[in-house]
């Protein structure tokens, strides 16, 4: 029930959940593209496959670096308020 009531209050996100599908989406569909190059004969399927697969890599990690930020930050507020208020 926590669980949900933090979904519902936006202390949880979905949207890392969401992304790490989305990632392994576009992983799928960059080897589909390399492989759909390679049984055509072009010579880039290679190409495809490596800086494919990095822009994907590095294109999902700027969009969750927001998310990781704002659990971060959650945790030093946690951190200080605790340290405040003299709780363990």
């Amino acid at each position: 029930m926590k669980t949900l009531v933090d979904i519902l209050t936006f202390e949880r996100m979905i949207a890392p959940i969401l992304l790490q599908i989305l990632f392994w989406a576009g992983i799928g569909g960059t080897f589909y593209g390399a492989f759909v190059l390679i049984n055509l004969g072009h010579w880039a399927w290679w190409m495809a496959l490596v800086f494919g697969t990095l822009g994907t890599r590095v294109l999902f990690e700027i969009a969750i670096l927001e998310f990781r930020s704002f659990d971060r930050l959650g945790d030093i507020r946690n951190a200080l308020q605790t340290s405040v208020t003299g709780e363990n």
